[in-house]
């Protein structure tokens, strides 16, 4: 693993840090469940550089394994871990912060990264737990109700007053308690006749890639880009909202 690379600091670069901690679960299930190909973490070692540990093991709240460039055995807490990446077939998953320095080159330059690497890049798929504890969880939880043709899953995950709020300040209508009330029944019952006369869509065996867009006061706009299995892509916009109690909510799409 090559540490020699200059990675600029922006949103884009903390976002991918938080995508790296946020889907580490994903590594350590991997580890516990037997995975045995290429594994590795990635840490700021005592002299303050940033390094790679390979072929990692979990050893209670530690990872142990082979420092990439000494070759030596090494130890660190799990908690200080800022980046993972596995090999599948290949390919590369997780692996944030080198995504974050390929982006940066040429099309020329990504095709001898990866010939140098011996693996290849593609967008990933990002491993958020299924909950209501980051954006990226709630929208992959509404999903899963929607798998599961679980109608009070699906209303759970949504909070239709706040999207009403959302909605009135978009398209500038004068905003009145009536008026609100009236559009959140709205947007419930429009939810509902599309279910029932479309049917529940299926999220079954889609890789999935987050961006964040925009944030605003207890709201972030991700972008969600849906791959499946047949190469068919979409790409969809959400607001989802932080409440006080229950965890994050999925708003309104965004055009």
């Amino acid at each position: 693993m090559d540490n020699h690379i200059t990675i600029e600091v922006n949103d884009k670069f903390l976002y991918n840090l938080y995508k790296a901690k946020s889907t580490i679960g994903h590594f350590d299930n991997l580890i516990n469940s037997g995975f045995d190909g290429y594994r590795s973490i990635k840490f700021k070692n005592k002299n303050d550089v940033f390094v790679w540990l390979e072929n990692v093991k979990i050893d209670g709240e530690h990872y142990t394994g082979t420092l990439a460039e000494t070759d030596q055995p090494g130890t660190i807490a799990r908690i200080d871990a800022v980046d993972w990446m596995i090999i599948d077939n290949q390919r590369m998953i997780g692996g944030y912060t080198i995504r974050q320095y390929y982006d940066t080159l040429t099309k020329d330059e990504q095709l001898n990264f990866e010939i140098d690497c011996g693996y290849r890049i593609d967008e990933g798929n990002d491993f958020f737990n299924a909950d209501r504890s980051t954006p990226e969880g709630v929208i992959i939880t509404l999903e899963n109700f929607y798998n599961d043709k679980n109608l009070e899953g699906i209303l759970s995950c949504k909070d239709f007053h706040w999207e009403a709020e959302n909605m009135m300040l978009e398209y500038k209508m004068l905003s009145n308690p009536k008026t609100l009330l009236q559009l959140e029944k709205v947007l419930k019952v429009s939810l509902l006749e599309e279910l029932e006369r479309t049917g529940f869509p299926d999220f079954r065996s889609v890789e999935r890639v987050f961006r964040l867009l925009e944030k605003r006061e207890n709201q972030e706009l991700i972008e969600e880009k849906l791959l499946y299995p047949d190469g068919f892509v979409t790409i969809n916009k959400f607001w989802v909202g932080l409440t006080k109690n229950d965890g994050w909510k999925v708003l309104n799409l965004s055009d």
